[in-house]
């Protein structure tokens, strides 16, 4: 068997010449770890989403009627978000190595489940208005889209 070492005949066979393969550029050059770092928070902005896309769906079965199990779905959401949302708090404070963000955002954590917390209460006590607990599920939401930013 004889084999041909001949490139010229190679031009012949370049696969760039197929519609529909386009070829492959280098970009510049990235760690390893930023690389790491930024699908991390791709992924978990994505599950952020999720979540408050989630609590915006119980938001509207509890503006329809409001029930004691809707509301704690809505709090285990809400702990969720804000797992996530800590989570995330630690990964931007161990990469920048910076505390001043993490702080107010777990501060804002803080405040989230106070509130959260204090809606159950009232409800459960029959203290507060369907239209008061709407107004606390609005102040919430509003809280935990600023997390996001």
């Amino acid at each position: 068997m004889k084999i041909d070492r001949d490139k010229r005949g190679l031009t012949n066979y370049s696969t760039l010449k197929k519609t529909g393969v386009s070829e492959v550029t280098r970009r510049a050059p990235v760690s390893f770890e930023q690389e790491l770092t930024s699908k991390r928070e791709g992924q978990v902005q994505y599950k952020m989403q999720e979540l408050l896309a989630e609590i915006d769906k119980v938001n509207e079965r509890l503006r329809k009627s409001l029930t004691i199990n809707d509301l704690m779905f809505y709090k285990k959401l809400v702990k969720d978000f804000l797992k996530e949302a800590s989570e995330q708090a630690f990964l931007v404070n161990q990469q920048r190595a910076r505390s001043r963000r993490g702080r107010s955002i777990l501060i804002t954590i803080k405040t989230i489940d106070s509130e959260v917390e204090q809606m159950i209460d009232d409800f459960l006590r029959n203290k507060t208005e369907p239209t008061e607990v709407l107004e606390q599920l609005d102040k919430i939401r509003g809280m935990l889209v600023d997390l996001m930013i």
